[in-house]
């Protein structure tokens, strides 16, 4: 028997930034964690831990379906992955789908506490304050089978998507770096002012205390809550909602002109969008109410200049907008498809309360009549032929808009009260204001899941399976919170003011884990076999990626 010799081969090994995305999974202690809440589960050849830690990879790198995540697993290096290359033989969408259901039971829930006192320990986190809030995953699909908390249905959707279902997505991120630390997962019609007694409470049991600052928007600002905050000793920073009397009385007294208000520059932050336009000035009063009627609670007036323009903006367009529904209402008039004046009113008192603007624009209805002449016999007319005379009653608007009401409200743009039951001789007003506005970086990471890291379209029917892979959206964008944070830290420690790591090779002063990762999405090793030859092609880093590695305190021999 003659063998054929072996052809030479040359075998691409692809590690991409997979090498740092499982270092900082190790970091966290994500393996071992996962370990000890789920088991290995009844395929004992990839266990829970491997699963879900390949899917943390897939959705910070390429998310993609479950039914492709073997393919595309078999075209890295398996040791990147944190597995052995039998193991990608294993991995199919049935195995993660029992993984995600395993993370989404009652065993997975102390998963994330204990995450979260790591990320603490290990990365020395600083949890004295906390900002929280949330967002919806919009679902595509009925879900009839949703019907244990938390279950898919519809709600109030921040997608502007109200015709489909969704799940509320509520977060927790500490004020150093935005690393997220909790999350909640509720129903689609959960309320935003209901969860705040329930997120208090798990806080407090992470922490081990009553004593940090919560963060939050308006829907926290209701009795119940704030007491709920400040019983135990905790602080709070919020925002006045428009429905508070307090807020009713002060904007009234903006637009009055006997009792005019003095602002006093506090604040200014540069336009950081826009270099060449003017800095955000913000300013505050002694004027209105000083504390909540209720419960004396510090109160806060703020005016910020770029919130003032964009008020004054948003108002100009819904008065924009009403007038051309209100001449279309004409025209139909016109046309004789609106013929009462009791059917006109309706349509107009529609209009003006949609587009808010009822105090600012004013319609007249003039009622005129049109006199018709008709003509009683046939043919041509002739002098002297009898005639009818018919008047109909017909309507015309009027439209104008109240200057002296718009120079008023004008008064009132760019105001927003904040509410704190922190002490005027502990933080001053310029320290609320820098303390609320961090709450624009929790946005930031929803953002993230919604844009980079595409966190719909799901492609999954199992209600637990989507709460599982909702989970695994929470680790991922915990991990790339903590390499984001390293990495600023290190270049303020190190006085690097920018990196070149933008397409083009632009600058960033503020680089985020997804360009951090992008920089090394081709990196890969090669290996060339003839017969009993090998021969290995190291890895060739170019300076930027040695830095970002030096940065992220990841040991360069993971690129060896």
């Amino acid at each position: 028997m003659v063998r054929t010799p072996a052809r030479p081969a040359l075998t691409r090994h692809h590690l991409g930034a997979h090498p740092i995305i499982q270092h900082y999974i190790e970091r966290m202690n994500f393996p071992a964690v996962i370990r000890d809440c789920l088991g290995s589960g009844l395929e004992r050849s990839l266990d829970h831990a491997e699963v879900l830690g390949t899917l943390v990879h897939n959705v910070l790198v390429s998310r993609g379906p479950m039914y492709r995540i073997r393919e595309w697993a078999l075209r890295r290096d398996p040791d990147a992955l944190g597995l052995s290359a039998p193991q990608i033989s294993h991995l199919n969408d049935d195995r993660i789908a029992r993984s995600l259901e395993a993370l989404a039971s009652r065993r997975g829930r102390n998963v994330f506490f204990r995450l979260a006192l790591r990320a603490i320990k290990h990365f020395r986190l600083d949890t004295s304050r906390v900002h929280f809030d949330t967002t919806t995953v919009t679902f595509f699909g009925q879900y009839a089978n949703s019907v244990a908390e938390p279950h898919i249905t519809r709600g109030f959707n921040k997608d502007h998507r109200p015709d489909l279902k969704q799940l509320v997505f509520g977060l927790n991120i500490s004020a150093d770096g935005a690393v997220p630390l909790l999350h909640h997962i509720f129903s689609g019609n959960q309320s935003d002012s209901t969860v705040h007694v329930r997120n208090v409470n798990s806080l407090r049991t992470l922490l081990g205390t009553e004593q940090f600052v919560y963060v939050a928007d308006s829907k926290l600002c209701t009795e119940q809550n704030l007491r709920h905050v400040a019983s135990a000793g905790g602080q709070f920073v919020t925002v006045m909602p428009r429905t508070w009397h307090e807020d009713t009385l002060f904007r009234e007294q903006l637009r009055s002109s006997t009792s005019p208000v003095r602002w006093r520059k506090i604040h200014e932050v540069p336009n950081a969008r826009r270099a060449g336009e003017p800095p955000d000035i913000y300013s505050s009063t002694n004027a209105g109410p000083q504390l909540t009627a209720r419960d004396g609670y510090r109160i806060i007036w703020i005016r910020s200049s770029q919130k003032a323009t964009l008020d004054r903006h948003v108002r100009m367009q819904r008065l924009h907008a009403a007038e051309l529904e209100i001449q279309e209402i004409g025209r139909s008039i016109a046309r004789r498809r609106v013929r009462s004046r009791k059917e006109i009113q309706t349509r107009m008192r529609r209009v003006l309360a949609s587009h808010h603007v009822r105090a600012f624009l004013h319609v007249r209805i003039i009622a005129f009549t049109e006199v018709e002449h008709r003509y009683l016999r046939r043919g041509r007319p002739r002098p002297g032929d009898p005639m009818q005379t018919i008047r109909h009653r017909r309507f015309r608007l009027e439209i104008s808009r109240d200057k002296d009401a718009l120079h008023r409200e004008s008064r009132t743009d760019g105001v927003f009260p904040l509410v704190t039951n922190i002490p005027a001789t502990s933080r001053g007003k310029r320290q609320i204001l820098e303390i609320y506005k961090y709450q624009p970086y929790i946005e930031k990471r929803f953002a993230l899941t919604k844009s980079e890291y595409a966190i719909t379209p799901i492609f999954l029917k199992k209600p637990s399976r989507v709460v599982g892979l909702l989970h695994v959206y929470f680790v991922a964008i915990m991990l790339s919170a903590l390499l984001e944070r390293q990495v600023r830290n290190a270049m303020a420690v190190r006085g690097i003011a920018k990196l070149t790591i933008l397409p083009e090779g632009r600058h960033t002063a503020t680089p985020t884990t997804p360009r951090i990762l992008e920089n090394f999405a081709d990196v890969a090793c090669y290996e060339f076999r003839e017969r009993d030859r090998i021969v290995s092609f190291p890895i060739e880093l170019n300076d930027t990626q040695k830095l970002l590695l030096e940065l992220a305190e990841v040991p360069p021999t993971l690129y060896r």
